[in-house]
C-alpha cells in the first residue's frame, strides 16, 4: 500500500463497452490509498438516487452518458476521461464540449493527441495514458486447443475473426451485416459489437458469449478482420495480419450525419473541411488530421476470401505499418498501462493539475 493522502473516486458506466474499459483501472486501483468504486448509472433516476447521494466529487468516465445522468441529478465534481477504444476514425472524438471541459482527459496514443491539438491546441488537460483494456492483452496466455474445441473450430487451420463496427441496425452495408460475405469462409469466428448481437445470432456463425472478453479471441486469431474498429490496431499491438472492409459509410465517421443531438464543440470550418473530402478515394481519412488510418490490406466485402488469402500468404507485407500504428494507437503497451494512469490520476487529486509519466520503452517509465 503507498503511503499517500486518502482520496474517493468513482469509477462510472452505463455501457459494456465503458466497463470492460474501467474495470482494470478501478482493479488497479485498489492496490494504492484510495476509496474506489466501479458503479453503474441507469437510465432510471430512480435507480441512480442512491448512488449519487454519496457519489465521490471525482468520477473516471469513458464515455459521457453516466456523466449527463449524475449530473441531471444534481452531481457537481471533477471529471475524468479515459478513451473506451483505439479506433482513430469516429469523428465525434472531440467534437462535442464535454471532452474540452474534462479536468483530466486521457489519450490512448499520439494519433489521438494530434486530433485533439488540431482541434484546441489551447488544451491543457490532456496526458498520454494508452488504453486500460490492453494491458490483459499484453499479458494474455491462451490455450489454442481447448480453446478451440470449446468453440468448434480447427487447431490446424488458421483461424479468421471477424470483429465489425457497431452499425448493423442503422444500415443493410454495415457491421455485422457484412457476414453474408463470408460464406464458405472456414474457421471462422465472429465477434459483433455488443448492440449487434441479437441481429449476429442469427446468421449461424460461431459466436462467443456476449459477456466474454475479446482479448481472448484477438490472441487466438491468425487474422482479424474488421473495418474502422479499435479491434484492428489492437490486432497490431500483436503484430497481426489485418483486413479492412472499404464501405461506402462507416457509422460515427464522416460522412454519416450524426445522430447525437448536443451541438458541435467543433468550429464550422473544421466540419466543413471534412465534408468536402472525396471518401471514395480515402475511405480510411482520420478526422481533423491529414492521415489515413490504414493498417493493412483493405477490400471491398465482396472481395473478402481472397484478400485473406492474400493477406495470409503475405503476412509480413504491412509489417512496419502495423508498428506505426501499433505504437501511434496506444501508448507504452507493456502491461503497465493501468498503473500509470493511477498514479497520474493520484497526482491530478493530490496537486490539482496533471503531470505526465513517461514511457520510456518496455518496462521501463519516468514518473
Amino acid at each position: 500500500m503507498n503511503n499517500r493522502n486518502f482520496h474517493k473516486i468513482d469509477f462510472i458506466w452505463s455501457g459494456q463497452k465503458e466497463y470492460f474499459s474501467l474495470k482494470p483501472l478501478y482493479e488497479e486501483s485498489q492496490k494504492y490509498n484510495l476509496e474506489t468504486r466501479l458503479l453503474k448509472i441507469h437510465k432510471s433516476k430512480i435507480r441512480n438516487y442512491f448512488k449519487i447521494s454519496n457519489l465521490s466529487e471525482n468520477v473516471v468516465i469513458s464515455h459521457d452518458s453516466p456523466l449527463k445522468r449524475i449530473k441531471k441529478l444534481g452531481w457537481k465534481g471533477k471529471y475524468i476521461y479515459v478513451e473506451h477504444g483505439l479506433g482513430a476514425m469516429k469523428y465525434y472524438t472531440y467534437k462535442y464540449s464535454f471532452f474540452h471541459n474534462a479536468d483530466l482527459l486521457f489519450y490512448p496514443g499520439d494519433v489521438f493527441r494530434r486530433k485533439m491539438e488540431a482541434l484546441n491546441p489551447q488544451f491543457a488537460n490532456g496526458l498520454m495514458g494508452g488504453y486500460p483494456r490492453m494491458d490483459e492483452l499484453y499479458r494474455q496466455k491462451i490455450n489454442r486447443e481447448k480453446m478451440c474445441k470449446k468453440l468448434g473450430l480447427k487447431t490446424n487451420k488458421p483461424i479468421k475473426l471477424f470483429a465489425p463496427s457497431w452499425g448493423g441496425k442503422y444500415s443493410e452495408d454495415s457491421g455485422i451485416n457484412n457476414i453474408k460475405h463470408f460464406k464458405n469462409i472456414e474457421n471462422l469466428l465472429v465477434v459483433p459489437h455488443p448492440a449487434d448481437y441479437g441481429k449476429a445470432k442469427r446468421t449461424g456463425a460461431i459466436i462467443p458469449n456476449k459477456d466474454e472478453n475479446i482479448n481472448q479471441f484477438i490472441s487466438l486469431a491468425d487474422i482479424i478482420i474488421s473495418d474502422v474498429s479499435s479491434v484492428v490496431a489492437e490486432a497490431c499491438l500483436l503484430d497481426k495480419p489485418v483486413v479492412q472492409l472499404i464501405l461506402s459509410s462507416f457509422p460515427g465517421c464522416f460522412p454519416e450525419k450524426d445522430k447525437r443531438k448536443e451541438k458541435s464543440w467543433i468550429k464550422k470550418k473544421y466540419l466543413e473541411k471534412e465534408s468536402a473530402i472525396n471518401r471514395s478515394l480515402r475511405p480510411f481519412k482520420i478526422p481533423y488530421i491529414d492521415e489515413d488510418w490504414i493498417l493493412g490490406h483493405t477490400c471491398k466485402p465482396e472481395n473478402i476470401k481472397e484478400t485473406i488469402h492474400m493477406a495470409l500468404k503475405e503476412k509480413d507485407k504491412y509489417k512496419k505499418i502495423r508498428q506505426y500504428w501499433a505504437t501511434q494507437s496506444c501508448y507504452g503497451f507493456d502491461g503497465k498501462i493501468c498503473e500509470r494512469i493511477i498514479k497520474m490520476i493520484i497526482h491530478f487529486l493530490e496537486k490539482g493539475k496533471p503531470k505526465q509519466i513517461e514511457y520510456l520503452g518496455l518496462n521501463r517509465y519516468n514518473d
